[in-house]
């Protein structure tokens, strides 16, 4: 798939967006949303579905939305509040450390930048973009399997795994072409073009899915 083909097709999802109700819209209106509960939130979503990670993102917050109050919480408070999204113990022990190094090293702030993120324990790149990307508008693309897997069955990329897609995405693409590329490609992923069970009479890529294409064919 050519470039120009990508762009038509984010363009046709576009246009759809708004009247998908993917789990991952659903977090915008949750809670109040401030660079330090979408990074915690990042965190707890970790092999999670986000209608759990959602679900506990609200308990956690309803209790501590700062990492000066989430430090005044104990870690067998926060791992119970968070419970049952994956590795919830371990993940409590994280939302502390992360709080207690972003109070000592940033003032309480979330850093802004690439570099300073990936710098806090148990935040990696994918993490770090999808703060920046939803808590500072920056212009990155955070490649999940969502995006790692569509892009692949466009064949817009032809990759082995999300870092590889990561790489290439950044090599292809100019930043202002990576903007909201997780937002748009993860509800997609969700709704419409699942990994079972694809909803494909109502894709808006009919004309330019190759998937798609072979199945009519």
């Amino acid at each position: 798939m050519t470039k120009e083909t990508f762009f038509h097709c984010l363009e046709l999802l576009r246009a759809e967006y708004s009247k998908w109700d993917a789990p991952a819209k659903r977090f915008e209106n949750a809670y109040r949303r401030t660079p330090y509960t979408i990074l915690i939130s990042t965190l707890l979503s970790f092999q999670t579905r986000d209608e759990m990670t959602l679900e506990a993102g609200k308990r956690l917050f309803a209790l501590a939305d700062t990492p000066e109050a989430m430090l005044r919480l104990s870690e067998e408070k926060i791992a119970e509040t968070i419970y049952p999204v994956g590795f919830w113990r371990k993940k409590a022990a994280s939302v502390r450390h992360v709080s207690r190094e972003l109070l000592e090293r940033h003032k309480g702030e979330v850093p802004s930048t690439l570099r300073e993120l990936i710098e806090l324990k148990g935040v990696g790149p994918k993490t770090a973009k999808i703060v920046l990307e939803n808590a500072f508008g920056a212009e990155v693309a955070a490649v999940d399997t969502h995006v790692h897997r569509l892009v692949n069955l466009l064949g817009f990329v032809r990759s082995r795994s999300p870092e590889e897609t990561d790489r290439i995405l950044e090599r292809e693409l100019l930043p202002e072409e990576r903007k909201g590329l997780n937002r748009l490609l993860v509800s997609f992923g969700q709704v419409i073009c699942r990994p079972r069970h694809p909803d494909c009479d109502r894709c808006p890529l009919k004309e330019c899915c190759p998937a798609s294409q072979s199945r009519s064919s």
